[in-house]
């Protein structure tokens, strides 16, 4: 049996294809880190959130949130977090997938350069909307409420996937 030189290349680097392992990003992980800003006053507010732990044995997260107000901290908290109550990527497929369905409106948006699918959601207090997608912590954008009628509305910035994040 003859083989063209084509034909041992296919075969040569499908074969070697298929021992390159393949890798999906999962989230809650180690190291998953999310950066929020909200124009305050002429200023930014930041808020940061980083996994900085992990406990097998309980299965929780230790989540670490940073919020900055002109170069000053205002908030530095660490709490721990059971697993359920933070978004991974099924719970934010059920959100896409069940979005219509929650009076929420399927969109895409570029995030650091990469397309995706989120679901947004009309906040009538505020008259803006909060949008969940496929990033560490699940959210887009969203409101937290100062006193009276004042509110911080916070836009994702920026995210990174904690290394432990990628999944065989």
């Amino acid at each position: 049996m003859k083989h063209s030189f084509k034909h041992f290349l296919f075969i040569f680097f499908g074969s070697a294809m298929a021992l390159i392992p393949t890798f999906t990003w999962a989230f809650p992980a180690e190291g998953d880190f999310v950066q929020y800003m909200a124009p305050y006053k002429n200023s930014p507010v930041i808020m940061e959130k980083r996994v900085v732990a992990h406990d097998n044995e309980h299965n929780s997260f230790t989540v670490s949130t940073i919020t900055t107000y002109k170069e000053r901290v205002i908030q530095d908290q660490l709490v721990e977090l059971p697993e359920s109550f933070l978004y991974n990527p099924i719970k934010i497929q059920h959100v896409l997938d069940t979005c219509a369905s929650r009076e929420g409106a399927l969109g895409l948006m570029l995030i650091q350069g990469k397309e995706m699918q989120v679901c947004e959601f009309y906040n009538e207090d505020s008259q803006l909307t909060d949008i969940l997608g496929p990033v560490p912590f699940g959210q887009i954008r969203f409101q937290v409420y100062l006193e009276e009628e004042d509110f911080l509305d916070f836009n994702l910035t920026k995210y990174e996937m904690g290394l432990s994040s990628i999944k065989k």
